[in-house]
């Protein structure tokens, strides 16, 4: 939506004045932060940015236009490295996928919480101002990445004869959504990066754990 707004104003002969657009973002972001996507006022952040309201439509059509200028590049890309983490270890031979899903998760949950604590305010945006429904599409998204790799690793299991309980659908969202939870927990507390490395380390482990136990894993490894 920002991007057809961009190309928008192209078409009208408005033109981007960087500085004004970076101080409009950050004024936004600070207005987002401070009363949430409902509360926020286009006024304020026009006072923050010394701008007049006018001016905040030359970049943005609006609100919602605003807030995912300040969200959904950074979230967009976090979803992939994670899709593209879950790609990778599809591709492992499947004999090999049980010893490798506790060292997969060993790897990826650092470089994950790291990314959101690189990226602090834009995922306390998402996850504790944003507009109705904004987290819930976030986890949704990675969450279905997950659910994917989990069905994709049990069909693997089965290629080689490994005997897999069936799993109902409404458990694997469960097990998956209920993962990702911990994310809103880090950031909604303002807890520390190296707090929550520990916390989603442990987690891990106790996912895995019972990922090992539901599969009957242990006899693979």
């Amino acid at each position: 939506m920002h991007d057809t707004w961009k190309a928008g104003k192209k078409r009208m002969g408005i033109h981007n004045n960087k500085n004004t657009e970076a101080d409009i973002l950050e004024a936004g972001k600070k207005e987002f932060l401070t009363y949430g996507y409902e509360r926020a006022s286009l006024r304020r952040i026009a006072k923050e940015a010394s701008v007049t309201t006018g001016a905040i439509y030359g970049y943005f059509s609006g609100k919602e236009a605003l807030f995912q200028a300040l969200t959904e590049e950074t979230e967009d890309e976090l979803v992939e490295l994670y899709r593209k983490v879950h790609e990778i270890f599809a591709a492992l031979p499947p004999h090999e996928q049980p010893g490798a899903l506790m060292t997969v998760t060993d790897d990826y949950i650092p470089w994950m919480i790291n990314y959101i604590y690189d990226h602090y305010d834009v995922f306390k945006l998402i996850l504790c101002s944003g507009a109705p429904g904004a987290g819930e599409k976030f986890f949704e998204k990675l969450a279905g990445i997950e659910e994917q790799s989990c069905r994709d690793m049990i069909e693997a299991l089965k290629s080689i004869g490994h005997s897999v309980p069936e799993l109902r659908e409404s458990l694997i969202h469960i097990i998956c959504h209920t993962f990702f939870r911990q994310i809103q927990e880090f950031v909604s507390h303002d807890i520390s990066r190296e707090e929550a490395l520990e916390c989603a380390l442990t987690l891990g482990k106790f996912q895995h754990a019972g990922w090992v136990y539901i599969l009957k894993l242990e006899e693979l490894l």
